[in-house]
């Protein structure tokens, strides 16, 4: 008995010895379950990867606004001649007016306004500066002793933000023919408060207008059936960067976006004064 009994458990032990365990370790996964998860989280990803997208977009569009309200408030102050830092040469206007082209100058700290004390060269910011959209360009350069353009704003093709160009160049009539007037005989009265629905800066697309052989400081529409320079569009290139829509900001303090900012029913038709 004890000889069976010990060939039994010999037995016994060698079928235990080369047996697999029945049951699987305790937290392992199997390929199946592995291939699973890996699907969920491909769901997961593929959701929320366009929801983040979207939200940083409209973080950056509401960024702008702000820059716009920015340039907004400062408009304010410069054309009741309350600015920090004067209307530059504008202030030879005598009260209650001033050239556009001047408080251009001031937003950029350009010319007459140059912030970079004794060096050549300034960068310019996204973040820091109302006149970068933090959606285009993160970066430019300014050159020191130059009024507002390509010479001083570097590359202009990165301008992301133009001033309303009936601003800087009106549209008078010269012998039948409609033109515009040159900046220099241009000027803007303070009373521009008293039009709030009065387009003053808008996003634009600086590469598009640079192949038009333009700079991108100034654009505007065409407004009303009148034949003049605008009707054309070639002054007109609004950048579309905040999700197919341009911000503009108005005289009045706000900040709108539309699809198509030239048939809106804004005060476009508004423009600078003629003659000194």
């Amino acid at each position: 008995m004890k000889q069976v009994r010990g060939q039994s458990e010999r037995i016994l032990a060698h079928r235990e010895s080369v047996q697999p365990p029945l049951r699987r370790t305790q937290g392992a996964f199997t390929i199946l379950e592995m291939l699973v998860v890996m699907a969920i989280l491909t769901v997961l990803v593929s959701i929320l990867v366009p929801a983040l997208v979207s939200v940083r977009s409209s973080v950056k569009a509401l960024h702008c606004a702000s820059n716009m309200r920015s340039v907004v408030l400062a408009f304010e102050a410069f054309a009741q001649g309350t600015s920090p830092g004067g209307q530059g040469d504008s202030e030879a206007l005598g009260p209650h007016r001033f050239a556009i082209n001047d408080f251009q100058d001031s937003l950029y700290s350009l010319d007459e306004f140059w912030d970079g004390r004794e060096a050549a060269v300034a960068e310019l910011r996204a973040g820091d500066e109302p006149m970068l959209c933090p959606a285009g360009s993160t970066r430019l350069t300014k050159q020191r002793g130059l009024p507002c353009g390509s010479a001083a704003i570097h590359p202009a093709s990165g301008v992301t933000l133009a001033i309303n160009m009936r601003l800087y160049r009106p549209v008078i009539e010269f012998r039948g023919k409609h033109l515009l007037a040159p900046a220099a005989t241009a000027s803007v009265r303070a009373n521009i408060l008293h039009h709030p629905y009065v387009p003053l800066a808008i996003d634009v697309d600086g590469e598009e207008i640079m192949r038009r052989g333009l700079e991108p400081f100034y654009i505007a529409p065409p407004a009303g059936n009148a034949p003049d320079p605008y009707t054309t569009g070639r002054y007109w290139a609004p950048s579309t960067r905040h999700r197919g829509k341009t911000n503009v900001a108005f005289v009045g303090g706000h900040v709108l976006s539309s699809t198509d900012a030239r048939r809106e029913r804004w005060n476009w038709a508004y423009q600078a004064d003629v003659g000194r």
